[in-house]
């Protein structure tokens, strides 16, 4: 049998297995102005913005010289959206950098709708790219997968409910990240790469970042912004500083204890954290996630 054709028969027993309709469809007038509902803007400050959707988030910083975004979110579909967000409430539309704080396709596929930024990102962002996403029937039968779940949940939630919210804001994610994979959409990979550390002069504003080595992905990075106060830290840690470690080993150990020493010489300065979904961290969470790794690498070492 065709591949193809065994894969398009494979989504359809899917959809009728899971009682959802095509992810190949739009969104209806309804669900996207629901979508629209569910966008919300947190003023950080007067020069910074984080535009989230569920576990979407982007930020954006305005300089002398243009807007700079931490993250660009995991669809097109949904950054377009927050793109115009941005550009109205700032009244900018001079887009001079997209940095990812990490390689992961829900923080870079938005890259491609800021042709005139320049992305910066670690060198390893081509490392988390590759893998997983070179086959992409195989994908698509995944991510059709998530979105039926999330579907599931949905008829199975109270309307409006904290519940129903998250199972729709996940489902339309991931809708999206279907179609642009099923459209082709390529990953656009950061033009500026690092290895070790990178500091960024964009106009009055410095954005300082460092790799933090292989933990969540293989390309977490830290971003601080002294001018603001703000730490940037992807999804290397939650409330609570509960890492979010990948599958990788801690062989990376020795560069962790390295950009945690790094943050350190600038906690006091540090104002606000942020974390790669838009959730709001304090420096105690900063404190215990330090601790955490500094007790693993005891454990290790004995």
């Amino acid at each position: 049998m065709n591949k193809r054709i065994f894969v398009l028969s494979l989504l359809i027993i899917l959809n009728a297995s899971y009682g959802c309709r095509s992810k190949e469809a739009t969104q209806s007038k309804v669900e996207s102005e629901k979508v629209d509902s569910l966008i919300k803007v947190m003023v950080i400050n007067d020069v910074t913005i984080i535009v989230k959707f569920g576990y979407d988030a982007v930020a954006a910083i305005k300089t002398s010289k243009g807007l700079v975004l931490i993250d660009a979110g995991i669809s097109t579909l949904l950054t377009e959206r927050y793109k115009k967000i941005i550009i109205n409430h700032f009244g900018l539309k001079n887009f001079c950098y997209v940095i990812n704080s990490h390689g992961h396709h829900d923080h870079i596929r938005g890259n491609s709708l800021f042709p005139q930024a320049q992305i910066i990102g670690h060198e390893y962002c081509q490392k988390d790219v590759s893998y997983g996403w070179t086959n992409t029937d195989s994908m698509l039968v995944k991510i059709n997968r998530i979105v039926c779940d999330y579907d599931q949940k949905l008829k199975h939630s109270l309307p409006n409910t904290a519940e129903w919210e998250d199972s729709f804001t996940q489902k339309i994610r991931y809708m999206g990240s279907y179609q642009d994979l099923k459209n082709n959409i390529h990953f656009r990979l950061p033009d500026i790469k690092f290895s070790d550390s990178l500091t960024l002069e964009c106009g009055n504003t410095t954005f300082e970042m460092i790799y933090f080595g292989e933990f969540h992905s293989n390309s977490d990075i830290l971003i601080y912004v002294p001018e603001i106060q703000v730490l940037y830290i992807g999804d290397l840690f939650t409330k609570y500083g509960r890492p979010s470690i990948g599958s990788s080993s801690i062989t990376d150990d020795n560069r962790w204890i390295h950009a945690i020493k790094w943050t350190n010489k600038r906690i006091n300065d540090i104002r606000t954290i942020i974390d790669g979904h838009g959730q709001i961290l304090t420096i105690d969470d900063l404190r215990r996630f330090n601790d955490n790794i500094f007790i693993n690498k005891q454990i290790h070492k004995n």
